[in-house]
């Protein structure tokens, strides 16, 4: 597995989902192998993807290596890399689990605004059908919203009966 090759299979699977992934974090978030995930691969793609893990290690998000389609101009445009990671909306990429045959990956996507809405994210399996990858399942999906800001804004809406 080359690191070209995994930006090759993360660039494909944000085209084929229509990810709008226009700004992200410079450091692939730790994606553990877990029971679960073990359950979707062969004992020769876990093998593989502990392989992944030790060899792409220290790996960064580069730029100008991920991309994502632009509706309005259908065009690809690279995505922006952040490195500091805390101001504005960004997106958070683990480092894919790729099957030995290239054929199936579990991913994580998360959007983080760094305001008070919160965020929204999750894992999912992707399977390459017919030369597509097609989201097949999903893990862990959540959606966040800042605990603060809601109790404010229900002290706000429940202000008048009082």
């Amino acid at each position: 597995m080359t690191e070209d090759e995994v930006y090759t299979i993360i660039n494909e699977i944000i085209a084929d989902d229509s990810l709008y992934i226009d700004r992200v974090c410079w450091k692939f978030q730790d994606l553990q192998l877990t029971d679960e995930y073990k359950k979707e691969f062969t004992q020769d793609d876990i093998s593989f993807i502990t392989g992944q893990s030790s060899q792409f290690k220290n790996l960064k998000v580069k730029p100008n290596k991920l991309k994502w389609y632009k509706r309005r101009s259908k065009t690809f445009e690279f995505t922006t890399v952040d490195t500091v990671c805390d101001q504005g909306i960004l997106h958070h990429i683990s480092f894919p689990l790729i099957s030995a045959d290239r054929q199936k990956v579990i991913i994580e996507f998360q959007e983080d605004c760094n305001c008070m809405l919160g965020g929204q994210g999750g894992k999912d399996l992707y399977e390459k059908q017919n030369g597509h990858w097609v989201r097949t399942k999903g893990f862990d999906h959540w959606i966040s919203e800042n605990k603060k800001w809601k109790d404010e804004k229900q002290l706000l809406v429940t202000a008048h009966l009082q």
